[in-house]
Parts: structure tokens; C-alpha cells; sequence
């Protein structure tokens, strides 16, 4: 052992010998952030699976929803109070936060703030919203009109009676309104996510963070940004990715949600960048030309320190953050047999926490035939692979100061927006990692923060002696 690096590659330093040297760092962990990306991002948390049908329906008297409700008394939703808006930003790069997200004294219809970071209010007043919106609101129409009013300084939404919600585009609706200070206590869900991300790249340090997003198009996910710092910019300083920590910050801000959920091709994706190189995936694990190795994830020569993984004992985990169940996500039938035999089976969620509902169980009705299953949920098993199997190897096995002997895989973490999700639960459980679910902006800065934790504690066991 030449350096602290090759020290480091050596794996784990016993307590036991803390006496014969000054003192100890943790190895830098690496944390990749897989992010969903989907248009029901753009939905409030209350709306269920995309269903906006049942939302305007289960919605009676103008501002008696029992979701929203809920959620209101669960929080502690006072109409007195000018609530601050969801994301502040965080002070790095140029993510100053976002004043007009939402404005406390306007009313905006359903939908209509899209993704945007500004979006344009419809009405200036809950009196204009009203009297926009309510037929004949001066005379026959008087009544609805006073309840409109008051359930918006009130409630803080009103639906007129007979409006109706769509689950196909057009979503947006002008007879649901919300008072700004409404959506700033309850913002749609890419406003939240967006945010809690910004926040764990904040505030986490001594760790290595990339992170990638889901796309329409093959291979169905993006590389938003690599690993950083460098391996050996990352062993100098526990402060390190503060030098990429403002960039990375910025390109959440640019995220767009207009796309479907691709969890397991995503998934697959981060972990052929976390392998050594295009052998593992096609001849150690057999998949062949069932995978299509994009370039965008192709991991760097292991002798750069811009490698993926950066020593053999290093903690390398991906923290997933889904608001649904898989869309645009099958599987060809080559490519799944090659992951259940690779797993000695097929992964299913438990029946007692079933995948999907109905026909659309992850689990077909034949126990002999797996032909049946859905195309769609092979997330879990995808999690299994990853977090069982070594993705890095090399002959001879140690290249300049990365020693490959040992197994490096991943841990999976999932968590939930707005939904608790079983498939999201079991992918963790067979990715061991952990599981959350939020539905607020709060919980989700908690649960994120708690995966971060997670990971950091487990880096633990990886340290070199100074």
C-alpha cells in the first residue's frame, strides 16, 4: 500500500487498530438520484393514479373533498396565514427560489400551472375568480356565488357543480379554482420534488452525487449529471462537491415532467453505468443484445478518476423518487427470462402487498407460466440483480489505486409521492435499501433525507486510516 487511496482499496479498517494511526475518514459514498420525471408530477399529491375523473367527482358542495380535507386537518391548513412558497431555493448556483410559485393573493384554475416555475394566475381575486366563472352570479345564480366566495377564503378551492375532470389532455379546468395560498400549502408534486432534491444536494456532503431522469424515447431515462467530484477530489475533502454542488442544483431547476414511468429500463440504465464496463451487463450477467448500452451511460475507463465507482469497499446506492406505477415499461420476454434466471426466479410483490391491481397484478393467474406476467413490473427484479451481483471486475483485478476484488453492487432506496406503492416497497426490500412514503413537501425533505442518512451510515464501514 502505497497511498491513501490504495489503503482505502484495501476495504475495511478495524476500530481495533484506531490506536496505531491519528484518525479515521469515511470514504465518500455514492448517492444517484433517479428521478420521475412523469406528467402526473404536475398533479396535485391528493390525485390518485391520474384519475382526475373521481377527484372532481368525490369533490360535493364546492369545497367538501375528503382527500383535501385531510390533508388540510392533517396539516393544519388556518386560511389566516400567509403560507411562504414551496421552494426558496437554496442559495447555490443561481437557485434563489421561485416568489411567484404561488402567488399568495391570486386564484388559479386546474392545472393551469402546468410545470411552470411561474406560472400565470387566471384571477386576481376570489371576487373575480366568482364572478368569471358562476352563471348568473348577481341573480338566479347567487347563491352558488357566496359559496364560491367563501369556500375559497375559507377551503381554499371551490368546484362548480357541474363541472367534470378529465383523464385524457386537455386537464386543465377553470371551473376547479385554487387560491395561491392554497397551492403554496399544498403544491402539485413537481414543485415539491423538485425542491426536496435541491435540498439533499444542499446540505449533503462527504459523498460523490449524480443523478439521472426519465425520457419518452430509448434508452427511456438521461443522464442529468455523473458522478462528482472526481474520486481523488472527493477523498481530499468532505466539502468537495461544493464545487459541483451549485451546477447540479441549477439542472434540477431545469427539469421538465412530460413523461411516462420507465422505472425498471431507468433503473437498468443507472446500473450499467455503475459496471466496470459493456461485459458485465452483456456476457457476466447474459444479456446480450437485449440491452442496448447507451453511450450516455456508459461508465469511464476505470483507470480515470472520473470512474462510477471509486474503491472496492465504497457504499453505492440510487435513491428513487415515483409518484405511480409503471408506464411504457415492458420488458421483451428474452430480456425477462434472462433476469429471472439470473435472480433463480421470478421477483413478485408479496400477496399479502400485491403489485397492481386486478389484471394488472405484476403476477399472472398461471404459477407454471410466466408468460402471463405484466411486462410492465419488472422493477423489483431489476433492483435484485443490481443489489446481488458484482458490476465491477477487471484482470488483473486491481487497476491503478481500484482494487475490484470483492463485490461492488448497489443498495436500491425508493420513496413514494402520493402514493404508497408496493412495487416501490418490494424494490427496496429486494434492492436492500430502504422505503418511504410522503405526501407532503415536508415528509418528502424528511424522506429523502433519511435515505441520504441511510446510505452515509452504511459508508461507514469503508474508511482509511490518516
Amino acid at each position: 500500500m502505497h497511498s491513501l487511496a490504495s489503503r482505502l482499496c484495501a476495504g475495511l479498517v478495524m476500530l481495533g487498530a484506531a490506536s496505531t494511526a491519528s484518525a479515521q475518514q469515511v470514504a465518500p459514498p455514492n448517492i444517484h438520484f433517479l428521478i420521475d420525471t412523469s406528467g402526473s408530477m404536475r398533479e396535485l399529491p391528493q390525485i390518485s393514479d391520474g384519475d382526475h375523473a373521481t377527484f372532481f367527482n368525490i369533490t360535493v358542495n364546492g369545497c367538501q373533498n375528503a382527500r383535501l380535507d385531510a390533508m388540510q386537518a392533517g396539516n393544519g391548513w388556518n386560511p389566516a396565514v400567509a403560507y411562504p412558497v414551496p421552494d426558496t431555493g437554496t442559495g447555490w448556483g443561481s437557485d434563489w427560489g421561485f416568489p411567484n410559485l404561488f402567488q399568495d393573493s391570486k386564484f388559479y384554475g386546474y392545472m393551469y400551472w402546468g410545470e411552470q416555475t411561474n406560472p400565470a394566475p387566471q384571477w386576481n381575486s376570489a371576487v373575480e375568480a366568482c364572478q368569471s366563472q358562476v352563471d348568473n352570479w348577481s341573480t338566479t345564480g347567487a347563491a352558488e356565488y357566496n359559496r364560491c366566495q367563501s369556500c375559497l377564503t375559507t377551503k381554499g378551492y371551490y368546484k362548480l357543480p357541474w363541472a367534470d375532470g378529465r383523464n385524457t389532455p386537455p386537464l386543465e379546468n377553470p371551473d376547479f379554482i385554487f387560491w395561491g395560498r392554497f397551492l403554496n400549502f399544498n403544491p402539485p408534486k413537481y414543485v415539491a420534488v423538485k425542491s426536496a432534491i435541491k435540498h439533499a444536494l444542499a446540505n449533503v456532503q462527504n459523498a460523490r452525487v449524480g443523478f439521472s431522469y426519465f425520457s419518452n424515447t430509448a434508452p427511456y431515462s438521461v443522464m442529468g449529471q455523473r458522478q462528482q467530484v472526481a474520486c481523488d477530489q472527493s477523498l481530499a475533502s468532505p466539502f468537495a462537491f461544493d464545487t459541483a454542488r451549485g451546477s447540479s442544483i441549477n439542472a434540477i431547476n431545469g427539469l421538465t415532467f412530460t413523461t411516462g414511468t420507465p422505472l425498471a429500463r431507468s433503473l437498468l440504465n443507472v446500473g450499467y453505468y455503475f459496471t466496470s464496463g459493456n461485459d458485465v451487463y452483456q456476457s457476466y450477467l447474459g444479456f446480450g443484445s437485449n440491452y442496448s448500452y447507451p453511450s450516455a451511460f456508459k461508465n469511464d475507463p476505470l483507470t480515470m478518476q472520473s470512474r462510477s465507482v471509486c474503491w472496492g469497499c465504497q457504499h453505492n446506492a440510487v435513491i428513487l423518487i415515483s409518484d405511480g406505477d409503471p408506464t411504457n415499461d415492458t420488458q421483451t420476454s428474452a430480456m425477462a427470462n434472462r433476469l429471472r434466471t439470473i435472480n433463480g426466479g421470478p421477483v413478485y410483490c408479496p400477496d399479502s402487498e400485491p403489485c397492481g391491481l386486478g389484471g394488472q397484478r405484476d403476477k399472472g393467474t398461471d404459477p407454471t407460466n410466466y408468460a402471463d406476467d405484466n411486462a410492465n413490473f419488472y422493477l423489483d427484479d431489476v433492483a435484485k440483480v443490481l443489489s446481488t451481483w458484482d458490476l465491477q471486475m477487471s484482470s488483473p483485478v486491481v487497476v491503478g489505486n481500484f482494487d475490484t476484488s470483492g463485490f461492488q453492487r448497489l443498495s436500491i432506496h425508493t420513496v413514494g409521492y402520493g402514493i404508497n406503492s408496493n412495487l416501490l416497497k418490494n424494490t427496496a426490500a429486494v434492492g436492500n435499501g430502504t422505503y418511504a412514503t410522503a405526501y407532503t413537501p415536508a415528509a418528502l425533505k424528511q424522506a429523502l433525507q433519511a435515505a441520504v442518512n441511510n446510505v452515509q451510515a452504511q459508508a461507514a464501514s469503508c474508511v482509511f486510516l490518516q
